[in-house]
């Protein structure tokens, strides 16, 4: 389980960029669609991330904070612009759910005694708020069209793969600090983590290959 866990861990950045590879390819398609920010997106991911590994510019301390107050709150914020304003064209929903993700923030300052690089309460919170805008992304998918010709849609790679992670992996990060002290429970569920992790950035390069963005 150890070497698994070496072998994806060292391949995530890989898995990172190929749909940053495939979403440039593929680029013609997406220019003139809002689909163009989630390539910048991704592409900001797998640069973070490609700098993560390079402990002269980011000490294992400093990460720790530009992760759980900054990397992780764009994630969320931008997937709740994606699904909230585009897809579901929902301004106001996009509008409280940051807000009270942001929040968050608040009572986590007082409720965590130690800082981790994930930082439990306000992820609890930020998936949550995602969990929803998946399942009224299921739910609008279901009630039209669009699952019939799913194949084309964009929004249903991208929620699959979302769905997948963020709910998959809610309970390790939830009691991140309780998990992490039990070496064989957290390599296990770290090792599914990376595995669902990188099946989904394959299903975001196949948005990008089969999807058609200006159909929806």
């Amino acid at each position: 389980m150890e070497e698994l866990l070496k072998t994806l861990a060292s391949t995530m950045n890989f898995a990172e960029g190929i749909p940053v590879i495939v979403g440039l390819y593929f680029y013609k398609k997406i220019k003139n669609t809002y689909w163009k920010w989630f390539l910048y997106y991704l592409a900001f991911i797998f640069c973070i991330e490609f700098l993560s590994y390079n402990e002269i510019i980011w000490d294992v301390t400093r990460i720790k904070y530009v992760y759980g107050f900054a990397i992780i709150p764009i994630e969320f914020l931008f997937l709740y612009w994606l699904y909230a304003c585009k897809s579901l064209k929902n301004v106001n929903l996009f509008r409280w759910f940051s807000l009270v993700y942001l929040a968050s923030f608040i009572p986590h300052l007082y409720l965590e005694s130690e800082k981790t690089m994930v930082y439990s309460f306000n992820y609890v919170v930020g998936a949550f708020l995602l969990g929803i805008l998946v399942f009224l992304e299921y739910l609008k998918q279901i009630q039209s069209d669009e699952i019939i010709r799913f194949k084309e849609n964009m929004m249903f790679y991208v929620n699959l793969g979302v769905s997948l992670l963020y709910v998959g992996t809610l309970p390790l990060f939830s009691f991140y600090a309780i998990v992490y002290k039990n070496n064989e429970i957290f390599t296990n569920y770290y090792v599914f983590f990376l595995l669902i992790n990188q099946l989904m950035y394959l299903l975001f390069s196949m948005a990008f290959i089969w999807g058609k963005p200006n159909t929806y």
